[in-house]
């Protein structure tokens, strides 16, 4: 390793879009293959468990805004088409259970998922 030079742990990576299967665990919880994103730290990139936001391709069901709901245009994401990530669904995953990655989110997505992370977790 060179002076300046930092290798990323290997593993899943904030902002990284993995295809899951997510159980049916009844309610409004997503299910079912969708896309997910990655929202732990780093630092836990080689862990057994990765924490995720699902996405969905349902707008929010008014013209309010919702600050759980994280707009993510295809031009951030790579993906097909425009989505949302529903920061109030954090899902704790094997690792294993990830497929891809499929996709990465543009910087400014992330930081408004940082910000809808911490109005859900009130920090």
């Amino acid at each position: 390793m060179s002076i300046g030079h930092v290798t990323m742990p290997a593993g899943p990576h904030k902002g990284d879009v993995f295809l899951v299967e997510l159980p049916g665990v009844g309610g409004h919880v997503q299910a079912g293959r969708r896309p997910a994103v990655v929202v732990q730290a780093d630092r836990y990139a080689r862990s057994g468990t990765v924490m995720v936001c699902p996405m969905t391709t349902v707008p929010p069901p008014d013209d309010h805004a919702r600050p759980h709901r994280v707009a993510v245009a295809r031009a951030e994401s790579s993906l097909d088409r425009d989505g949302w990530v529903k920061a109030d669904q954090i899902m704790t995953l094997p690792a294993p259970m990830l497929q891809g990655p499929i996709a990465r989110l543009a910087p400014a997505a992330i930081d408004r998922l940082d910000t809808a992370l911490r109005f859900v977790l009130d920090l």
